[in-house]
């Protein structure tokens, strides 16, 4: 980072007052009534120590997710893509969306990320990566709150109680354990980006903002409403709405090329939206986009009436970052923005992936400590410090308390409810160790993510409400694994069982039996295109 020592910020901010109220002349950086002020230093790089311990056992915890074959259908998208890419095949089909793979989010930086293949075969490095941009947002955050407290002035020990407060609100996020557990996603790695282009706004580094701006837009159409929520925080403040209507553009240009394009059929924009235009599927670019907004303008009580059964979803994101943060221009827009198109989607399955809506948590986190700032730097001298205090406890224990109270799920993150046995996990390794690297696979959607490291990966499992695909047979050699212990609900015993047998009449030989998993190794008959799940 460029930004150096937070105790060197120098720029100007609207948050500062004369001494008065535990506050101190902001117009010496680095001094405080008394002359240097260690403490806010001291509880600065104490927080950096517990965000790099944190980062340790984060990749502890990505080793054990790995290694158990705890990782799905996300994590095999990806995978697939990377590997393809990263051997040449410089427009890989994602057989398990059954599209192009940049057709799924326009996620261009797995092109540069997957330079990293010829260096490091293991996929693997897609967990090291997203660890990395989460505790990088963490940093970014906490190296924004220490700036926004050193410019105001407050006296020492107020300094290092924000930066406890908000170093325990960022470590105590349930949504970002559950992230690293759950697959890999580019949101998380656009959620660096974003918040560090915040913090350069907010700063007036208007020249790096931009980098960060285009890394994040690579990350995808996701992106680019961040992107967006992070413009209208610009257009509210002081001095820095040129550069937030900047954002705002780009971020709806983004979103709005990449509709066009057709390349956001992962956000499932045809058919999530098409209620609020009152049809039951959506034409692709602008004229897509302008139904949405006529319907929304003309029937606002559909949106409503879907929003109010998720509303409390919602909340649990702004309360893990402090709540009070929506009342600040920082901490309002992205919950409203990224929170709000996850609401509005039908089938309501994006407000409930913390992947997605993580980003709220830093926003809000450092809008409650503009909040607190706010406070003690412009009330009354009698009123102000008590209404801080009272602000900054409530922020610390909302943020924390909501937090724990989510910890006991926090967890629980696919069908199976916890991590793949040790020895599934076992008996799953032999299979992956005896796949031809050739070969197709077809395995069940809770474990399959270690097995897309190849041209033609499918998933097995039952469809809601109508009968199941074929699996097309696309390579001479089939590996077929199942799994059903793992997550019985996604493919049940007796259909596992069917499968097994029907492969067995066509040939198939038994590659592994054990712990629960089954796996098949099928050269199919000329003429198979495809096999079924009884």
């Amino acid at each position: 980072m460029t930004h150096g020592s937070v105790c060197n910020d120098r720029h100007v901010s609207s948050t500062e007052a004369p001494t008065a109220g535990g506050v101190v002349d902001a117009s010496a950086p680095g001094t405080g009534p008394h002359g240097p002020v260690p403490v806010g230093r001291w509880a600065y790089r104490a927080g950096l120590v517990v965000l790099g311990l944190q980062f340790v056992a984060l990749i502890v915890l990505s080793v054990v997710t790995y290694r158990r074959y705890t990782l799905g259908i996300d994590f095999a998208i990806f995978n697939q893509a990377w590997s393809q890419i990263g051997t040449g095949h410089l427009d890989p089909m994602s057989t398990l969306h059954g599209y192009p793979f940049i057709e799924s989010h326009f996620e261009l930086l797995m092109w540069p990320l997957a330079l990293l293949h010829p260096l490091v075969h293991s996929s693997f490095v897609l967990l090291v990566v997203q660890d990395v941009a989460l505790v990088g947002t963490e940093v970014v955050t906490f190296t924004w709150v220490a700036a926004l407290v050193r410019r105001s002035g407050l006296s020492t020990a107020w300094t290092a109680a924000l930066l406890a407060g908000t170093l325990a609100v960022l470590v105590a996020t349930p949504g970002l354990y559950t992230t690293v557990v759950e697959d890999f996603h580019f949101e998380a790695v656009a959620t660096f980006f974003v918040v560090f282009a915040a913090y350069d706004l907010w700063s007036g580094r208007t020249r790096r903002l931009w980098v960060w701006v285009v890394l994040a837009l690579l990350c995808g159409d996701v992106a680019g409403l961040y992107v967006l929520a992070v413009g209208l925080s610009g257009v509210v403040v002081r001095g820095r709405r040129r550069e937030g209507l900047a954002l705002v553009v780009v971020g709806v240009a983004w979103v709005g090329l990449i509709t066009v394009l057709g390349d956001n059929q992962g956000s499932n924009f045809a058919t999530g939206y098409a209620y609020l235009a009152g049809r039951t599927s959506l034409p692709g670019g602008l004229h897509g986009l302008a139904l949405v907004a006529g319907g929304l303008a003309t029937h606002p009580g559909r949106a409503v009436h879907l929003a109010s059964h998720r509303v409390g979803t919602a909340v649990r994101y702004v309360l893990n970052g402090g709540a009070i943060g929506v009342a600040s221009p920082w901490g309002f827009f992205v919950p409203l923005v990224v929170l709000g198109t996850s609401i509005l989607q039908y089938d309501g399955v994006f407000i409930g992936l913390p992947f997605q809506n993580y980003v709220v948590v830093p926003f809000v986190a450092f809008g409650s400590v503009w909040f607190v700032v706010w406070v003690a730097t412009r009330w009354r001298t009698r009123y102000r410090t008590a209404l801080a205090v009272t602000a900054a406890v409530a922020a610390l224990l909302i943020g924390v308390g909501s937090s724990a109270q989510r910890w006991p799920t926090a967890l629980d993150f696919n069908a199976s409810h916890g991590f793949v046995p040790g020895p599934t996990a076992a008996a799953l390794g032999q299979v992956l160790a005896r796949t031809p690297s050739d070969a197709e696979v077809a395995a069940p959607l809770a474990t399959v993510g270690r097995f897309g490291q190849r041209p033609f990966v499918y998933v097995l499992v039952h469809q809601a409400g109508g009968p199941d695909p074929p699996i097309p047979v696309s390579a001479r050699t089939v590996v077929v694994v199942v799994d059903p212990d793992i997550a019985p609900l996604l493919l049940s015993p007796t259909s596992s069982a069917g499968l097994v047998r029907d492969l067995e009449r066509q040939g198939a030989r038994v590659l592994v039996s054990s712990s629960g998993v089954t796996a098949l190794l099928w050269h199919p008959s000329a003429g198979v295109t495809s096999f079924r799940i009884p």
